[in-house]
């Protein structure tokens, strides 16, 4: 008992020791922003009022997210994503005024990083995509989800539909796809991307121009 009584206050100190040295900086970063308003460096000034305010926020949250504290702002917004706290990742936004289209991509990607497929399909019908729907096909392709991506495939325009199915090699659907757009240029993209291993598929194509 003594020894985990050690123990305990060993953290506490340890936690106390950190929280001194973070307010520390702090104080210094407010005397460094001084000087820059002194010298009216308004970019200077704003930059470092901002840092300033993202050090205040992650020692608010650092008792839920232990490794927050030094990340940039896409960072912070990012990690609290992966950890599951949707919330506390929306007052950031909203208190470091992240624009619709940059925090969409932040979280996109965090989900897709963290495999939260659930999530990132009921955030995708949330509302209107502010970036469209070529980043979600993207995140899941990049973290080996091929059934997850193609659910977003059909909401992209045809020529990135093309091109995501030859990345996921699926190149009959991208024939298809090129031939219900009407488009040599997009039936060439797939026969350069076969070569010449498929040969029935090389024909079909083939008879697709033909066609048009």
């Amino acid at each position: 008992h003594f020894m985990d009584g050690c123990k305990e206050s060993s953290g506490i100190n340890a936690e106390y020791g950190h929280n001194m040295m973070l307010d520390a900086k702090i104080k210094l970063m407010e005397s460094i922003n001084r000087h820059f308003m002194d010298g009216c460096k308004d970019f200077e000034s704003r930059q470092t009022k901002e840092q300033i305010q993202l050090l205040r926020r992650q020692m608010a949250l650092k008792v839920k997210v232990a490794d927050i504290i030094g990340l940039n702002l896409n960072e912070t917004i990012s990690i609290l994503i992966q950890r599951a706290l949707l919330g506390d990742a929306d007052n950031v936004r909203k208190e470091f005024k992240i624009s619709d289209k940059k925090f969409w991509w932040l979280k996109v990607r965090a989900l897709a990083e963290t495999r939260n497929w659930p999530e990132l399909e009921k955030f995708a019908k949330s509302k209107k995509s502010p970036i469209g729907f070529a980043p979600f096909v993207k995140a899941c392709i990049e973290n080996s989800n091929k059934a997850e991506a193609i659910k977003y495939i059909d909401r992209v325009a045809k020529e990135q539909q093309v091109e995501f199915y030859i990345e996921l090699n699926m190149p009959e659907k991208a024939a298809e796809i090129a031939k219900s757009a009407k488009s040599i240029d997009l039936l060439d993209n797939v026969l350069n991307a076969i070569g010449s291993q498929n040969t029935v598929l090389t024909e079909t194509i083939n008879s697709f121009k033909n066609g048009l």
